[in-house]
């Protein structure tokens, strides 16, 4: 089920005046290790404009309501879910996350409109939390039939959260075993190793508004999809990072997933200069 299915309805869940984000780069706290996946593509010839000083010509945008996205793979509806709640998702309202989200969007010359009659892009929002394959090697079940269906949720969860231009799952999988080689997993075990942890993930899919009102059919444009590690994260804290990061590649070709630090805190301290003794009491 690809996110674009649910196109058809968007349009009546145009929201036209999102809150301006004050708060989506404080609270630096984890560790360096964590990054931010990123993918990000674009469509039907769509390409950013730049004024005379490099800086990007501003385009305007209203926001749809994707969703929450919670479901269970078709055929696999007695296996571990593909996606689940999580108090720390369930929690965020779409406007919430639309908070968080504009800040970034305006800092890359994306600009909230009220009025979907000029307003240049309608950018739909889904987000949610990912079951990564980890849950099948602790689920008990007959470990053949678990590889299979480890590596259809992988590669499910690839498309998701944009991790299908790795060339683990580039030829998909076999018919004949409905699993990959040894040879391929070995090869690729960095990638499958991250998607197989749950994952916290938002998608932006982005349509070009008047094409949409005039021709009647959903033209998409661009799309960012970026996603965290769900282990020692909380959705609603590490969106602002989350965002801060995939905002650079907003409207633009990645060329392929991006793996990037969330940025951290830190403290600058000076050079130590002496003050001389300090008589005791």
């Amino acid at each position: 089920m690809r996110l674009t299915n649910r196109a058809a309805i968007l349009i009546a869940c145009f929201i036209l005046r999102p809150t301006v984000c004050r708060v989506y780069a404080s609270g630096l706290e984890d560790s360096s290790n964590e990054v931010t996946a990123v993918s990000s593509k674009v469509f039907n010839g769509y390409r950013r404009s730049r004024l005379a000083d490099g800086s990007f010509q501003p385009e305007t945008y209203g926001f749809a309501i994707g969703g929450l996205y919670n479901r269970r793979t078709v055929g696999l509806e007695n296996s571990p879910p593909t996606s689940t709640s999580d108090s720390t998702v369930d929690a965020l309202s779409f406007s919430a996350i639309a908070k968080v989200i504009e800040g970034p969007l305006k800092a890359e010359k994306y600009i909230p409109s009220s009025d979907p009659k000029t307003a240049n892009l309608l950018i739909v929002v889904f987000w949610g939390r990912t079951i990564g394959t980890n849950a099948f090697a602790q689920s008990g079940m007959n470990q053949t039939i678990v590889r299979g269906d480890q590596d259809r949720i992988a590669i499910e969860n690839a498309h998701l959260l944009g991790f299908d231009s790795e060339d683990a799952f580039q030829s998909g999988i076999q018919d004949s075993t409905r699993a990959m080689s040894d040879i391929r997993r070995e090869m690729n075990s960095g990638v499958l190793d991250a998607i197989s942890e749950d994952r916290y993930f938002v998608v932006l899919q982005t349509f070009d508004l008047q094409h949409d009102l005039k021709q009647g059919k959903m033209q998409l444009v661009w799309e960012t999809r970026f996603s965290l590690t769900q282990r020692g994260h909380d959705f609603g804290k590490d969106l602002p990072r989350m965002t801060q990061i995939a905002a650079k590649y907003f409207g633009l070709d990645s060329h392929g997933l991006l793996m990037k630090p969330i940025p951290q805190g830190s403290v600058k301290i000076g050079e130590l200069k002496s003050i001389g003794d300090v008589p005791t009491k």
